[in-house]
């Protein structure tokens, strides 16, 4: 319970922080159709996904507030067509972690793909340990176990973030160095 009432307090402060921001809405608009739409379309392939890349080239290219808001949306918009539980805050949770380390690390993500790569694997596991934590809570299944066969989903997850990463982030560039200046 205190985990959905922070989760639910984290999501006030990411869209009272965006509402006070002066970035259009249109592109992340389209960001968020982009990531849910990618959710369904690889769902039949276990964690792989194009989300979590374009959530970190959010955070990396745009805005932190732009990124944590698209992690607040994706999990319950693509839960509508996926399924919805209580799960969902966790991947909000998990997506908002990657979002403020991209951030963190922005000046040497940008200067170097291989380390953004590698941050992409990295973050297949801390999105996937996150969300861990929602059977850990609700379940309360063994910790070392529930890692363990996670592994190769967070893995793939990974794998799939370095991919999306290298394919897609010349095309995030040319559009929004055009579109911000």
């Amino acid at each position: 319970m205190v985990t959905y009432v922070l989760a639910f307090l984290t999501a006030m402060f990411v869209l009272y922080r965006f509402e006070k921001s002066t970035a259009p809405i249109q592109p992340f608009v389209q960001l968020l159709a982009l990531a849910v739409m990618g959710r369904w379309l690889f769902m039949t392939i276990p964690n792989v996904q194009p989300t979590t890349a374009i959530l970190m080239l959010t955070a990396l290219l745009v805005s932190l507030n732009g990124a944590a808001v698209l992690a607040l949306f994706v999990p319950i918009l693509s839960g509508l067509l996926l399924g919805i539980g209580p799960f969902v805050f966790y991947q909000f949770l998990g997506w908002l972690l990657v979002v403020v380390l991209v951030r963190l690390f922005r000046p040497i993500l940008l200067k170097s793909t291989v380390l953004l790569s590698l941050f992409g694997l990295i973050s297949g596991f801390l999105y996937g340990w996150m969300t861990n934590l929602a059977f850990i809570e609700v379940i309360g299944t063994d910790v070392v176990k529930l890692f363990l066969l996670s592994f190769p989903f967070d893995l793939a997850h990974g794998i799939s973030n370095v991919v999306f990463l290298i394919m897609i982030r010349p095309l995030f560039e040319r559009i929004f160095l055009r579109q911000l200046g």
